[in-house]
């Protein structure tokens, strides 16, 4: 921004005309040109225009340089997870009055939709990724692909609680990042996401393993962890990874994180080492590890309810409570599904509890009417291919062959077909997506 531009700025925001301004100091026209930064300006006039408009230059112009430093501090925060320093930088910078107006007004806009992501605030994000699309036709290389960095992140946040988003679609959007002119290589951990997301394990493993390189080489040991939790959650079965291979990794980055404090990032780790007990069909073992977990996690939040359900789903499969405290923890279960206002959990629950009551005609029923539609409509994908398995075996059991048809059918019509007999697990890991 030229000199010239602050007093316009200035000149604006008080309501003052050109004529006004300039009355016995300098012409209109002068004016008009100085603040189009076509001509310079004397000290002394600069004197008279800058006490009439009462304004420190000097402190405005010390401001406006100090702008892109702070504004590349700030992306560095959030990338780094700062949280303290986040909230500092936010507020030095809402504190410069002509920043929205400045050339640095893009990536002002763009860091703050990052700050909304940070801060899980989605509908605030949402309002600027479009205000931006719509706004800013010409802008860097580096701010195309800031823009298309956060549409993508915002992708992987809502995919899974809106039926107008492809999963596919954060990888369509993150591979248009031009990374030699973006230079942020924290990109490639959200491209894994995208990846694992969309199924595509290898590229998910190797995306993840440049992200991890890169938060290594740049001191990010929180955000190194998430990206080594991706990765070790690409290895399906035993032939990809020998399984005590597996639980070591997950046991050095939960020492990792009591090393760093980390508790939140603790707790997702001891649920997904449960998750892959639970997919060894090693039911105790799960429960004792999502347990875990869950005796860390806050009653009143909502990873609270997945964890619970992910406790109570292992205690079924391996009959770990008799079937009274199994109700009642169903119950239990149901409560707090309700509570949340979580559709999702309130079917799970239900199906747990139709299985407990040996209610097997009603469990299916409930299964192919209320689940399966309910869980492919959310794009919950190892939900309906695990129970979309579960009704396709009945169905065959039963010679119910044109419902079983019917199901694949089903699959296809809304875009989602898979072999359906495929073994999937039923409760689902967890990731940090920022």
């Amino acid at each position: 921004m030229l000199v010239g531009e602050i007093f316009k700025f200035y000149r604006e925001k008080n309501g003052i005309s050109q004529s006004n301004l300039s009355k016995e100091i300098c012409c209109k026209t002068y004016i008009s040109r100085f603040e189009g930064g076509k001509v310079s300006i004397s000290p002394d006039i600069l004197s008279k225009l800058t006490e009439r408009l009462g304004i420190d230059l000097n402190k405005e112009m010390k401001a406006l340089h100090h702008i892109e430093q702070r504004l590349k501090d700030w992306d560095l925060a959030i990338i780094m997870q700062n949280s303290i320093q986040i909230e500092e930088i936010k507020k030095e910078l809402e504190s410069i009055p002509f920043i929205k107006a400045s050339k640095y007004a893009v990536y002002y806009h763009l860091l703050t939709a990052r700050y909304y992501l940070h801060k899980k605030m989605l509908p605030e994000t949402k309002s600027i990724i479009e205000y931006a699309e719509k706004n800013f036709q010409r802008i860097s290389d580096f701010e195309k692909s800031l823009l298309l960095h956060i549409k993508g992140m915002f992708c992987i946040s809502t995919y899974r609680t809106t039926t107008s988003e492809d999963f596919r679609e954060a990888v369509k959007i993150l591979k248009q990042i031009n990374i030699e002119e973006y230079k942020n290589e924290e990109y490639y951990y959200h491209l894994a996401l995208g990846y694992h997301y969309a199924r595509g394990k290898v590229l998910a493993y190797t995306y993840a393993q440049k992200a991890n390189d890169y938060f290594i080489k740049t001191c990010n040991y929180l955000q190194a962890i998430n990206a080594q939790t991706l990765m070790l959650m690409q290895f399906e079965s035993e032939n990809d990874i020998d399984f005590m291979e597996l639980v070591e990794s997950y046991m050095n980055l939960i020492h990792n994180c009591e090393n760093l404090g980390d508790n939140e990032k603790k707790r997702i780790l001891l649920n997904n080492l449960g998750v892959e007990f639970f997919k060894r069909k090693d039911f105790e073992q799960a429960a004792h590890y999502f347990k875990k977990s869950l005796f860390m996690t806050d009653h009143t939040s909502f990873y609270y309810l997945r964890r619970f359900y992910n406790y109570i789903e292992s205690c079924s499969e391996g009959q770990l409570l008799n079937i009274e405290n199994l109700l009642e923890e169903v119950k239990k279960g149901i409560a707090l599904a309700k509570k949340h206002n979580s559709p999702i959990h309130l079917t799970l629950f239900n199906l747990l509890l139709l299985n407990c009551k040996k209610n097997r005609s009603g469990y299916y029923d409930y299964l192919a009417k209320v689940a399966i539609p309910q869980f492919a409509s959310t794009n919950n994908v190892f939900y309906y291919e695990q129970y979309g398995k579960k009704l396709y075996k009945y169905y065959m059991e039963l010679g119910q062959y044109e419902e079983a048809i019917e199901l694949i059918q089903f699959f296809s019509d809304s875009g989602n077909q898979r072999d359906i007999p495929i073994e999937t697990n039923q409760v689902k890991a967890e990731l940090e997506w920022i």
